[in-house]
Formats: C-alpha cells, structure tokens, sequence
C-alpha cells in the first residue's frame, strides 16, 4: 500500500499528491494505516474520507485505500497517454496555423491581384481571405490560447478526478476515454467497498451511503440513498429503474433479488474485478490507438483547411481562366 500510495502521489497534482505521499511517507516509516490517515485526515478531500470510513467500518481500510490507489494509477497512466498522444497533432497543427497565416497576409494578396489581372473580376473567397489578413492582429492570437487555455482546464480536471466528487458516471470530463475510465473506476471501488462492508455484515442501509460516497459518483450516491430509504421505512429494492439508478446491472439484480449476504458478498468482488480489468482495457486502448485518431483528426483537419486555402482560390482561378 505504502509503494502504491507514493506512485499515486506522482499522479496527483497539487495538495492531494502531497498528502497520498506523506501517507505513503508514514506506512514506509512503519507507522500504522490508522494512526497515519489520523494524522491526515483534516487534508483529506470528502471522497477520501469516505473511503477512509467504510475501510475502518469494515475493519478493511488497507483494501479500500488500495482501491483507490489502483484508480489514481489508472487515471496517471491514462493522463501520460493523452499528453503524449497531443505532442506530435498538436506540432502539426501548430505549423498548420502559421501557414495558413502566412497565406492570408501574404499569399491571399498576390493571388488576388492576380486574379483581378487576368479575369478582369473580384473573387469574394479571395477577398474575405484578404480581409482576414489585414486584420489578422486583433484575432490570430485568440484561436491557440482557447486551445492551451481549454486543454489546461481539461489536464487540471483529469488531475483530480480520482478523488473528487463530479456529475454521475465520470460524464464531463473533457475526452470520452477518459469519462469512461473514470466511472469504470468509481463503479469498482462502489462493488468493492460494499462486498467488504457486507462481508463485515454492517447493514445494508447503511453500506449502500457508504460505499456509495466512497465512490465519488453524485448518481451512485443518489441511488443508494433512495434504497436505504427504502430499507430504513421497511421496504425492500424491487422498486425498478428509478429507485437503482445507474448502479451496476448485476448488483442492482441481486440487491432486488434479495440474494445472501456471502452470495452479494462474493458477486461484489467479481464485479469490481470486472470493472477493474475494463478499466485497464481502456488504458491499454489509448496507449495503442490514441495517438493515431489524434494525429487523423487534429494533424487532418489542419492540413486539410490548409489545403482549401490555398487550393481552392487557385482551381476558381483556373476554372475562370478556362472560361476565357
């Protein structure tokens, strides 16, 4: 736990990386789980003493921590592949813009003119280009600081995703992947923690919050509210759709079911291993494929507007050439 909390520790940005490393710092030292997350506590985000809770009412913290250790790794692993992906997209894009710069304030003139010289005609698509040239003070600079500006909000939100609390499912966060690595990963620590809370036979009304705000996920957190009503006013988990919410479809079966508690306990822990392994499935797929779709899409659309802008003028000039 000690070697995971470090690694997690260079994951996370900021005041959460320096607290899983003074933890990680702690338990190397041979001070025990208890006494270093005592020590810590009041720097711990509402996620993490969540966890921190339904470890000690499980008499399994070292677990529950782990589990979120195995999540921050993941969301480490997925935000180096991202960073690494945009590298070379992000070059051509960038040499991209310049030149098409560079057409509109030098080339689009000349070509204009020339146009004009031999057609004895304007060409209103040479002309706005012109226009934009002649401008091009007051708004060139505009379109790459949206760029840095939208992925640094993207990179310091991904940041954080491992332990803060966000819209249900990981929806929001600023590339699909990576929304569903994340639910993925707040869905494995839900079945862990509530296999370990009801293998400690704590009430199940009072496993589903916990477990629930051990995930950080608002919708899980909802669900499992309105089925601990259910229980604590005497009534059961068959009310459907509505009452389970986005909770895993085999747990939310066995939970209306009423399946034992060693039966839940067990189906529990295979789930969370499930949503584990396709949480590395996804982190394997974007190391492998996310560089390719992101040179296609950002280094393709760049060439290609690039290539419209100098081509298209010079075919209508053709074309009006070949007219006479």
């Amino acid at each position: 736990l000690d070697q995971g909390l470090t690694q997690l520790a260079r994951d996370l940005p900021g005041r959460m990386g320096a607290v899983a490393k003074r933890l990680g710092d702690r338990l190397a030292a041979g001070e025990s789980l208890d006494r270093a997350v005592s020590h810590e506590e009041a720097a711990l985000p509402p996620v993490w003493r969540a966890i921190v809770m339904a470890g000690v009412r499980s008499g399994q913290l070292a677990v529950a921590l782990e589990g979120l250790s195995q999540t921050g790794r993941r969301i480490g692993e997925m935000r180096r592949a991202v960073g690494t992906a945009l590298i070379y997209p992000l070059v051509v894009a960038a040499i991209a813009y310049g030149l098409f710069l560079l057409t509109l304030v030098k080339l689009a003139p000349l070509m204009l003119h020339a146009f004009e010289d031999l057609t004895s005609s304007s060409e209103p698509l040479l002309a706005k280009m012109v226009w934009l040239g002649q401008t091009a003070d007051s708004w060139a600079v505009w379109p790459p600081l949206l760029v840095v500006a939208g992925l640094a909000v993207g990179w310091y939100r991904s940041g954080r995703a491992a332990w803060r609390s966000d819209g249900a499912g990981g929806a929001g966060f600023p590339w699909p992947t990576f929304g569903r690595l994340v639910r993925d990963g707040r869905q494995a620590t839900f079945a862990e923690v509530l296999s370990l809370l009801v293998r400690q036979q704590v009430p199940l009304d009072e496993a589903l919050t916990l477990a629930a705000d051990a995930s950080g996920d608002r919708g899980l957190q909802s669900a499992a509210q309105r089925m601990a009503d259910n229980l604590r006013q005497g009534g059961d988990l068959t009310g459907g759709e509505e009452t389970v919410g986005p909770l895993p479809p085999l747990v939310a079966w066995l939970l209306s079911a009423g399946a034992s508690p060693q039966r839940l306990s067990e189906t529990l822990a295979l789930t969370a291993a499930t949503y584990r392994q396709r949480a590395e499935r996804t982190v394997t797929w974007a190391l492998v494929y996310l560089p390719i779709v992101l040179t296609a899409a950002l280094g393709g659309t760049a060439t290609l507007i690039q290539a419209l802008a100098v081509f298209l003028p010079l075919s209508r000039l053709w074309f009006r050439l070949g007219l006479g």
